[in-house]
Formats: C-alpha cells, sequence, structure tokens
C-alpha cells in the first residue's frame, strides 16, 4: 500500500476517526475529535486521526524526551 496526505484521503480519515467511536465537529476554524475524556484537535481529518494514532501508541506519556528530541533533529533537521 502507498498512502500520500492528499484531498483523496480526507474524507477515509475522517471516517476512520468516526470508526474509533468519535464524534467530529468544527470549532474555530479547527476540526475537532471528542471521546470521553478525550479531546483532540487540528487542521483537518488526517492530522487529527494522526493525533488519535499518537495518542494510541504512547498514551499519557506522548512527549518527546530531550534524546528522541535529539535523533529527530539529526535525522530530518
Amino acid at each position: 500500500m502507498h498512502l500520500t496526505d492528499a484531498a483523496n484521503v480526507m474524507t477515509p480519515a475522517y471516517l476512520a476517526i468516526l470508526s474509533k467511536g468519535y464524534s467530529v465537529r468544527l470549532q474555530n476554524g479547527l476540526m475537532l475529535a471528542e471521546r470521553g475524556g478525550n479531546s483532540f484537535a487540528a487542521d483537518g481529518p488526517v492530522p487529527l486521526l494522526g493525533l488519535i494514532a499518537m495518542s494510541e501508541v504512547r498514551g499519557e506519556g506522548w512527549q518527546a524526551t530531550d534524546e528522541e528530541i535529539e535523533q529527530f533533529v539529526v535525522l530530518f533537521g
């Protein structure tokens, strides 16, 4: 599979968010997804789904450590 962040993935990303049980709405120009006590906001459905996925993988400790930041900077500038 190969996917690129483009207009044709916006609706599937939105549908994926809904399938995870989130309600989605627009507020002040941002797309918000809410479920239980969790709330995520982003410019669109693809970055919104990314935030949800990051929280599922990294949990409450989602922030990067100094070492992780340094490794990221070395790789990507």
